[in-house]
Protein backbone atom coordinates (compact mmCIF):
# COMPACT_ATOMS: atom_id res chain seq x y z
CA UNK A 1 0.00 0.00 0.00
CA UNK A 2 1.40 3.11 -0.65
CA UNK A 3 1.01 6.34 1.37
CA UNK A 4 0.26 9.51 -0.21
CA UNK A 5 1.54 12.92 0.71
CA UNK A 6 -1.27 15.36 0.73
CA UNK A 7 -0.48 19.37 0.49
CA UNK A 8 -2.25 19.28 3.74
CA UNK A 9 0.22 16.91 5.46
CA UNK A 10 3.15 18.60 4.31
CA UNK A 11 2.24 22.04 5.12
CA UNK A 12 1.52 20.89 8.55
CA UNK A 13 4.87 20.19 9.09
CA UNK A 14 5.98 23.01 7.59
CA UNK A 15 3.60 25.13 10.03
CA UNK A 16 5.44 23.29 12.69
CA UNK A 17 8.99 24.46 11.64
CA UNK A 18 7.86 27.40 11.26
CA UNK A 19 6.18 27.71 14.62
CA UNK A 20 10.02 26.33 16.45
CA UNK A 21 11.32 29.07 14.74
CA UNK A 22 9.25 31.79 15.84
CA UNK A 23 9.69 30.89 19.45
CA UNK A 24 13.32 30.39 19.34
CA UNK A 25 13.26 34.23 17.99
CA UNK A 26 11.01 35.26 20.74
CA UNK A 27 12.94 33.57 23.90
CA UNK A 28 16.18 35.46 21.93
CA UNK A 29 14.20 38.49 22.13
CA UNK A 30 13.28 38.18 26.06
CA UNK A 31 16.71 37.21 26.60
CA UNK A 32 17.77 40.36 24.88
CA UNK A 33 15.70 42.37 27.06
CA UNK A 34 15.44 40.54 30.35
CA UNK A 35 19.52 41.00 30.15
CA UNK A 36 19.51 44.85 29.43
CA UNK A 37 16.91 45.27 32.57
CA UNK A 38 19.38 43.23 34.37
CA UNK A 39 22.29 45.44 33.76
CA UNK A 40 20.28 48.85 34.37
CA UNK A 41 19.49 47.21 37.59
CA UNK A 42 22.78 47.00 38.43
CA UNK A 43 24.13 49.91 37.24
CA UNK A 44 21.31 51.29 39.76
CA UNK A 45 22.35 49.58 42.39
CA UNK A 46 26.34 50.33 42.14
CA UNK A 47 24.93 53.77 41.90
CA UNK A 48 23.13 53.80 44.72
CA UNK A 49 26.27 52.03 46.97
CA UNK A 50 28.55 54.90 45.68
CA UNK A 51 25.59 57.99 46.94
CA UNK A 52 25.60 55.91 49.70
CA UNK A 53 29.54 56.08 50.71
CA UNK A 54 29.59 59.49 49.92
CA UNK A 55 27.18 60.49 52.05
CA UNK A 56 28.58 59.19 55.01
CA UNK A 57 31.91 60.18 54.09
CA UNK A 58 30.13 63.45 54.02
CA UNK A 59 28.66 62.96 57.68
CA UNK A 60 32.24 61.82 58.87
CA UNK A 61 33.83 65.17 57.49
CA UNK A 62 31.13 67.51 58.59
CA UNK A 63 31.83 66.04 61.88
CA UNK A 64 35.67 66.30 61.95
CA UNK A 65 35.58 69.96 60.70
CA UNK A 66 33.13 70.99 63.32
CA UNK A 67 35.50 68.98 66.00
CA UNK A 68 38.46 71.29 65.01
CA UNK A 69 39.01 73.97 67.66
CA UNK A 70 37.45 71.72 70.45
CA UNK A 71 39.13 68.34 70.17
CA UNK A 72 41.54 68.91 67.31
CA UNK A 73 44.02 71.65 68.07
CA UNK A 74 43.49 74.92 65.87
CA UNK A 75 47.32 74.69 64.86
CA UNK A 76 48.93 74.30 61.43
CA UNK A 77 49.30 70.42 61.05
CA UNK A 78 47.83 67.63 60.52
CA UNK A 79 45.72 65.06 62.22
CA UNK A 80 44.52 61.30 60.99
CA UNK A 81 41.63 58.99 62.13
CA UNK A 82 39.19 56.36 61.15
CA UNK A 83 35.49 56.34 61.82
CA UNK A 84 33.91 52.76 60.76
CA UNK A 85 34.99 52.01 57.50
CA UNK A 86 36.48 55.39 56.47
CA UNK A 87 39.85 57.27 57.29
CA UNK A 88 39.87 60.68 57.51
CA UNK A 89 42.38 63.81 57.98
CA UNK A 90 42.27 67.28 58.69
CA UNK A 91 45.08 69.52 57.48
CA UNK A 92 45.49 73.01 59.02
CA UNK A 93 47.74 75.25 57.49
CA UNK A 94 48.32 79.42 57.12
CA UNK A 95 45.90 81.18 55.06
CA UNK A 96 48.52 83.56 54.21
CA UNK A 97 52.25 83.24 53.89
CA UNK A 98 53.30 86.52 55.07
CA UNK A 99 54.96 87.06 58.47
CA UNK A 100 52.67 90.31 59.07
CA UNK A 101 51.00 89.33 62.81
CA UNK A 102 47.50 90.40 63.02
CA UNK A 103 45.92 91.40 65.94
CA UNK A 104 42.71 89.59 65.74
CA UNK A 105 44.53 86.43 65.48
CA UNK A 106 45.86 84.13 61.70
CA UNK A 107 43.55 82.98 59.76
CA UNK A 108 44.07 79.39 59.15
CA UNK A 109 42.85 77.13 55.81
CA UNK A 110 41.12 73.87 57.21
CA UNK A 111 40.84 71.01 54.63
CA UNK A 112 39.18 67.79 55.61
CA UNK A 113 39.35 64.65 53.47
CA UNK A 114 38.06 61.09 53.64
CA UNK A 115 38.63 58.14 51.95
CA UNK A 116 37.92 54.62 51.72
CA UNK A 117 40.00 52.73 54.66
CA UNK A 118 41.53 50.39 52.94
CA UNK A 119 42.67 52.75 50.58
CA UNK A 120 41.66 54.69 47.21
CA UNK A 121 40.55 58.17 46.49
CA UNK A 122 39.17 60.88 48.54
CA UNK A 123 35.22 60.42 48.66
CA UNK A 124 34.88 64.06 50.24
CA UNK A 125 37.07 67.17 51.00
CA UNK A 126 35.81 69.86 52.32
CA UNK A 127 37.74 73.26 53.24
CA UNK A 128 37.07 76.24 55.82
CA UNK A 129 38.86 79.07 56.89
CA UNK A 130 39.11 79.40 60.58
CA UNK A 131 40.19 82.25 63.18
CA UNK A 132 43.49 81.10 65.05
CA UNK A 133 44.83 83.18 68.35
CA UNK A 134 45.35 86.31 68.40
CA UNK A 135 48.34 88.09 69.40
Amino acid sequence: MRRRHTFAGRRARAETGSAFVESIVAAAIVALALGATFRVVADGAARDRGAEARRAALLVAQSELAAVGADIPLAPGNTSGESGDLAWRVDISPYAENDEKNPAGELLRVAVSVRPREGGSSLVTLQSLRLGAGS
